[in-house]
C-alpha cells in the first residue's frame, strides 16, 4: 500500500508539473501573441526604414562633409546664402567628386530630431528654420560660438538653456572678468561673455584655442601671462554681440564660430503674435506653452521608448 501511495504521489507531483508547465507555454503564447500584434502596426515602417537605412549607409560620407561643412563655415551668413552655397558648392563639389550624397539633404534634420528641437522651443529659440540652423551650430560646433544678436533672442536662449547649469554671466570690462573665466573652468560651468566688440580680450586665446595640457588625469590651459587654470571638459564659452555687422579678423574667425542669430520675419512674426497673445488673450498662450511642453514630453518619451524597444529585441535571446 505503501509503495502505491507512493507512486501515487509521484504521478500527482508530476502531473501538477506538466499542468504548470503548460500554463507557462500558453502565458509566454499569450505574451507572444500580444507583442507580434502589438508590433503589426510597425513592420511596415521598420521594414521600409530597414530598406533607406542601406541606401543611407552609402550616402553616409556625402551627408556628413556636407553637415561638417554646414557647421564649420555656413554660420555668419542668412538663411538664403546658407541654403546656395550647400545647393551650389557643398553639394555641387561632391558630385563632381563621384561621393554619394543625398540630394536636398535637410541637414537640420541629419543632425538634431524633433524633440530636442523641441526642448529648445520651451527654452525660448524662435521655430523658424534660420534659428533652428543657429542652434544647432551653437550646441554641434567644435569651437567656441560667437552669437552675432542685435535683438537679443539667442542671449536670452542661451540663459535659459545653461540656467540649470550655473551659467556665469559676464563682459570684458568686468572686474572680476578673470576670477569668472578661472572658476568656470576649473568647475566645468558655462560662461557667457555679453556685448564683445570686434576684438576679444588676449587672455582668451590659449581658452579659444583650446590649448589643454594633460597630466595623467588632470587637464589645464596656460593663460597668456603663464599663469595655469585647471579645465573641465565640461567647461563651455559663449560670446554675443549687439553689432549689427562686426568685421572680425581672419584670426579671430578661425578661432571660434560665428552665428548670425539676426532676426528673421518669420521670427519676429512668431515673436510679435506670441506677445500679441500674452497681452490680449493671456489664457491661451499659457495653454499653448503648456501644450508645446506636453507635445516636446511625449516625443521625447515616444523616442526613448522606441529606442529602448529596438535595443531590447536586437540584444534579446531566448524568450523575451
Amino acid at each position: 500500500l505503501d509503495a502505491m501511495q507512493a507512486k501515487f504521489d509521484e504521478a500527482m507531483a508530476e502531473k501538477q508539473r506538466l499542468i504548470d508547465d503548460a500554463a507557462a507555454t500558453q502565458a509566454r503564447m499569450d505574451a507572444a501573441a500580444a507583442l507580434i500584434t502589438a508590433l503589426a502596426g510597425e513592420e511596415v515602417r521598420w521594414t521600409e526604414q530597414s530598406k533607406q537605412f542601406a541606401a543611407q549607409i552609402q550616402r553616409l560620407t556625402g551627408d556628413c562633409a556636407m553637415a561638417s561643412s554646414f557647421t564649420s563655415y555656413l554660420g555668419p551668413f542668412n538663411k538664403e546664402f546658407r541654403d546656395l552655397l550647400l545647393t551650389r558648392d557643398f553639394f555641387g563639389d561632391l558630385s563632381k567628386r563621384g561621393i554619394p550624397v543625398t540630394a536636398d539633404l535637410d541637414v537640420a534634420r541629419f543632425l538634431v530630431d524633433d524633440s530636442e528641437i523641441g526642448e529648445w522651443t520651451l527654452q525660448g529659440l524662435p521655430t523658424d528654420e534660420l534659428s533652428i540652423q543657429n542652434g544647432i551650430m551653437t550646441t554641434r560646433a567644435s569651437r567656441y560660438p560667437v552669437l552675432v544678436d542685435p535683438q537679443g533672442q539667442g542671449i536670452n536662449w542661451i540663459k535659459n538653456r545653461e540656467a540649470e547649469n550655473n551659467l556665469k554671466v559676464t563682459n570684458l570690462n568686468e572686474k572680476r572678468f578673470r576670477d569668472i573665466l578661472e572658476e568656470s573652468m576649473s568647475y566645468g560651468l558655462p560662461m557667457l561673455i555679453e556685448n564683445i566688440q570686434e576684438e576679444l580680450d588676449p587672455i582668451l586665446e590659449p581658452v579659444l584655442e583650446k590649448r589643454i595640457v594633460r597630466k595623467g588625469k588632470q587637464a589645464m590651459i596656460v593663460l597668456s601671462d603663464g599663469k595655469e587654470v585647471d579645465y573641465d571638459d565640461n567647461f563651455t564659452l559663449i560670446c554675443t554681440t549687439r553689432l549689427p555687422n562686426p568685421h572680425y579678423s581672419p584670426e579671430l574667425s578661425a578661432k571660434v564660430t560665428v552665428i548670425d542669430f539676426t532676426v528673421t520675419m518669420v521670427g519676429l512674426e512668431d515673436q510679435l503674435l506670441g506677445k500679441l497673445i500674452l497681452k490680449e488673450k493671456n489664457e491661451l498662450e499659457v495653454q499653448r506653452k503648456t501644450l508645446v511642453e506636453e507635445v516636446t514630453t511625449y516625443k521625447r518619451k515616444i523616442k526613448q521608448l522606441e529606442d529602448d524597444l529596438l535595443f531590447r529585441l536586437s540584444n534579446s535571446q531566448g524568450n523575451l
